[in-house]
């Protein structure tokens, strides 16, 4: 069977994603406020909305002033796209105008695969033996780290979906991230920021395993960014893969993040300039590729030691939750 081309021919909406896992409990479902702030980083993050930002951006009561554009946005694309669809605008397409009618709900999910590589939410990972919540991000010159909330996912007119990750990230200061002399980047996990800018999307991602970093201790981790291995889209093969109850590419869970309480106790304020600097510090060379002979059915899996004897993994149910 033949892989089906994007129903909607949007670069944010991707057939990619698959999310999935038990309904989250009401605590996670998104506020009014939290669609609105999630409807409007996609907007000036989707490249095709490029052209009308700059537009608003250029108008003389905006004169460049970007709060006022950040307020007032939104509300201009929704106009303009219900204005011009008849006109034959270039910039003007169906699925603009689906996005610009902002998302008619917000479903919330614990787990997600994006190409064949499994994300889990930190309440649900810290019940695991294995680590799927670590997460990356690249900004303009500076890479973002943290550990993932939760899924989301905005459904627009038509069943259109896009595909958030809601992320709690750590601070990018100086004195919270720092790297050696051999290029490892350790993190300081107690530490957050960013906590009115949580969104992501899912595409954008790239998985992080967390390893204690035993020189520093405490709440910092040695970073390590996850490269699949023999992991291809099934439209490059021309073959079928299984479905979502599958479970993809897996690494073993990091001990003692902070969770969120502890966090705020310690959280120090963040800035958004990382400095590199050298230290002598000794580290233990750990391979978090290195595979052994349990999971032999499934060869891209790694576990550690039996850390949580009496941990059980929770079971997967697909339902949607919509709050």
């Amino acid at each position: 069977m033949e892989e089906h081309a994007p129903r909607f021919n949007l670069s944010i909406v991707s057939s990619d994603v698959e999310v999935g896992g038990a309904r989250l409990s009401a605590e996670y479902a998104l506020s009014d406020e939290e669609i609105a702030i999630a409807h409007w980083w996609v907007l000036i993050n989707c490249e095709e909305v490029k052209y009308w930002k700059e537009l608003h951006l250029n108008f003389p009561e905006v004169d460049g002033d970007l709060e006022y554009h950040n307020m007032t946005f939104a509300n201009y694309f929704r106009t303009w796209m219900d204005m011009i669809k008849s006109d034959d605008n270039p910039n003007w397409s169906h699925e603009l105008l689906l996005l610009a009618m902002q998302p008619q709900r917000a479903r919330v999910y614990p787990t997600c695969t994006v190409n064949s590589v499994k994300f889990v939410s930190e309440e649900r990972d810290s019940r695991r033996r294995t680590q799927n919540s670590g997460v990356m991000a690249k900004g303009h010159g500076l890479d973002y780290y943290g550990v993932l909330h939760s899924v989301v996912e905005l459904v627009y007119a038509e069943g259109m979906k896009v595909h958030l990750f809601k992320c709690r990230w750590f601070d990018t200061g100086a004195q919270s991230m720092k790297m050696d002399q051999y290029g490892n980047l350790s993190v300081n996990t107690a530490t957050s920021a960013y906590e009115d800018d949580p969104f992501v999307f899912a595409t954008s991602v790239k998985q992080v395993f967390y390893l204690d970093d035993l020189a520093k201790g405490d709440a910092w981790k040695i970073a390590n960014i996850v490269h699949p291995r023999n992991i291809y889209r099934a439209a490059t093969l021309g073959v079928t893969i299984p479905g979502p109850e599958a479970d993809a590419y897996q690494e073993p869970n990091a001990v003692g993040i902070h969770d969120v309480a502890t966090v705020r106790q310690n959280n120090v304020k963040h800035g958004r300039v990382l400095r590199i600097r050298d230290e002598d510090s000794t580290f233990i060379d750990v391979d978090p590729n290195e595979e052994t002979d349990d999971d032999s059915d499934d060869e891209l899996r790694h576990r550690l030691p039996d850390i949580n004897s009496d941990t059980e993994e929770d079971s997967s149910d697909d339902s949607d939750y919509e709050p």
